[in-house]
This record gives structure tokens, C-alpha cells and sequence, in this order.
């Protein structure tokens, strides 16, 4: 049986990866290989310096997983990284660097393929980047629906090397926990139409016990990612739908908590937050979203959320909406 695990690289989900993990003999992380994991896992290096090399903007979760993966290595699992998109971009930077120009990266498919999408999706986020600064609300909207396509290209791509590279490493009888990010859920069909039916594959959001019982809902992703889904999916979607989920996520965007928070105080301070924020711009139509944006566009973070409640407070009373603060 093969479980993919879907989850966020926060630190409130490893008790139920850790869960999930000890029930498989085989653990494929979303990772490309590196040389210096293996020295990790067995101890010739220190996960401290491990993580420096990994740059990660989660890094008590990746500390934190790096000592469950250890103790899981250590108990006979075997541990691998399977990520070829990520691997090819890799190969190609190193061309680069060593002067190869972009005629020999096109010449080789599968570079092809990774370059073009790639540089597809990032064209399009920098775009995007350039008009959310001072673009009309109509233009800014436009620019996340552009990224979003490019985005789900990128993502379908992905998922489909990634669904190969696994099913070529399956083996009868024995059990494999797949890591995923939520938005990675195509990898579920890839992986389903490359092994056929004569092999179980259990598609699993881990934190949905938690997602659940705060009132979640589409598992708590964002707009932003309903939309990439959408285009992955269906390669379309009514436009005045469209619209609306690119016009909540440019919200959303703004008043999501990025840096790393801890369960101390609760829980899972991400998910309730992902809620939190979920259920204001599931609140808001078209026209309030842009009258919103024109107000949180260049605020900070906290400072957004201020103006987000008080926006919504006077919505909820009737009272007229104001950028007067």
C-alpha cells in the first residue's frame, strides 16, 4: 500500500507524519536527492549543518524532522528523496554555471520541458510582483490568473515526472509513505494511472482531524491554490469565478502569516490562521476585495489585518466602508 501524505512544512504536523511514517517500511520525501542527506541520516554530519545548506524559511520543522527521520533510519526504514522536477532544475543551474547556453538545454528533452516551464511560471510571478506595486485592481487580477496557469503547467509537469520516478521503485508487499505538499494532490492521479488499479494508493491530508474540528474548509488552502488546482485539473474555469479567487488570494496574500509560529499556546497556530483568514476572504465579493486591496496594498502585515477587520466590521453592520484609518 502507498499512503502520500499531503501536508504543510510546519512544525504542528509532524506528530501525525511521525504517525504515518512509522507505519511504512519505505519513506519518499518531496526532496531532490542530496549528498549530504545520507551523511545526515547517518550521523557523519550534524543536522545543524545539515539545514544550513538547506535555506529554509521552516527551519525548526525541517530541524524537527531531520531527528524524526534519523530515529526512523536508525529503526530499519528506508528513507529516499524523489523529486526529478526539482533535480532537472538543479542539472540545469549547474549547465549554466559551467557556460552551457539555452540551445543545449532545449536540445535534451526533459530539460526542455523543466526550462520552459519553469521559466514560464517565474515570468509570470515577476510580473505579477511588478503590477500588485501600483497596477490597476483589474490589472493585478489578471496578472494571478496569468501566474496561476503558468503555475498549474509547472505543477501538472511535476507531478507527473515525480509519479514515474515512484512507481518505478514500488515494491509488491511493501509499505510506502509518500511526502507531499497540499497543492501537490495531482501527484495522487499521476501515481494512480502509472501503477493502474492492482496497487492500493490512500490519499491522506494530515492535519483534516485539526482542519475539522476548527470549521475548515477545502482543507484549508487559500484561494490562491483553489485556483491553480482549478487550471491543473480542468485546464479552465468560468471566468467571473476565475476572477473572484484571484481577487480573494491577492487578500489572502496579505494577511497570512508567513514566518514559522510554534504550537505552544495552541495547537496549530498555522491552521487556525489559514482558518482565520479562509473564512474572512470567503466573505468578500469582487468589489470588496478590490476596495480592500486598495487599502492593504502597500501595508504590512499586522497592519493589513487591522484594516481587514475593521473592513469587515463595517460590512457586517451596514456602515460605509471607508480607507480613512
Amino acid at each position: 500500500m502507498i499512503t502520500i501524505g499531503f501536508s504543510s512544512h510546519h512544525v504542528e504536523v509532524l506528530p501525525f507524519v511521525r504517525e504515518q511514517m512509522e507505519r511504512h517500511q519505505v519513506i519518499v520525501l518531496e526532496d531532490p536527492p542530496s549528498f549530504d542527506f545520507p551523511e545526515m541520516l547517518g550521523g557523519a554530519i550534524t543536522i545543524s549543518e545539515y539545514i544550513m545548506e538547506l535555506d529554509s524559511g521552516f527551519p525548526q520543522f525541517e530541524r524537527r524532522l531531520c531527528s524524526l527521520l534519523r530515529e526512523l533510519c536508525q529503526g530499519g526504514r528506508r528513507i529516499i528523496q524523489v523529486e526529478p522536477y526539482l533535480e532537472t532544475l538543479l542539472r540545469i543551474h549547474e549547465l549554466f554555471a559551467a557556460g552551457k547556453t539555452v540551445d543545449h538545454i532545449l536540445q535534451e528533452p526533459i530539460l526542455r520541458e523543466v526550462y520552459l516551464a519553469e521559466r514560464r511560471a517565474t515570468g509570470r510571478l515577476i510580473s505579477y510582483y511588478a503590477r500588485s506595486v501600483d497596477g490597476s485592481f483589474e490589472v493585478v487580477v489578471q496578472a494571478v490568473k496569468d501566474f496561476a496557469r503558468a503555475d498549474a503547467a509547472r505543477l501538472t509537469l511535476r507531478e507527473r515526472l515525480r509519479a514515474k520516478a515512484i512507481a518505478d521503485i514500488v515494491r509488491p508487499g511493501v509499505p510506502m509513505y509518500v511526502e507531499a505538499g497540499y497543492i501537490h494532490y495531482p501527484l495522487y492521479q499521476y501515481l494512480r494511472r502509472e501503477l493502474g488499479k492492482g496497487v492500493k494508493i490512500r490519499p491522506l491530508f494530515l492535519l483534516a482531524p485539526v482542519v475539522t474540528r476548527l470549521k475548515g474548509k477545502r482543507r484549508n488552502m487559500g484561494p490562491g491554490d483553489i485556483l491553480t488546482l482549478h487550471y491543473a485539473f480542468h485546464h479552465g474555469l468560468r471566468e467571473e469565478v476565475a476572477d473572484l479567487l484571484a481577487a480573494r488570494s491577492l487578500i489572502y496574500i496579505k494577511l497570512i502569516q508567513k514566518e514559522e509560529l510554534l504550537p505552544d499556546k495552541t495547537e496549530a497556530p498555522h491552521a487556525e490562521d489559514e482558518v482565520r483568514v479562509n473564512r474572512l476572504v470567503d466573505s468578500l465579493q469582487f468589489n470588496q476585495c478590490r476596495e480592500l486591496f486598495e487599502q492593504i496594498r502597500l501595508a504590512k502585515r499586522e497592519r493589513a489585518v487591522q484594516l481587514a477587520q475593521v473592513y469587515i466590521q463595517r460590512m457586517s453592520t451596514g456602515s460605509k466602508v471607508s480607507g480613512e484609518e
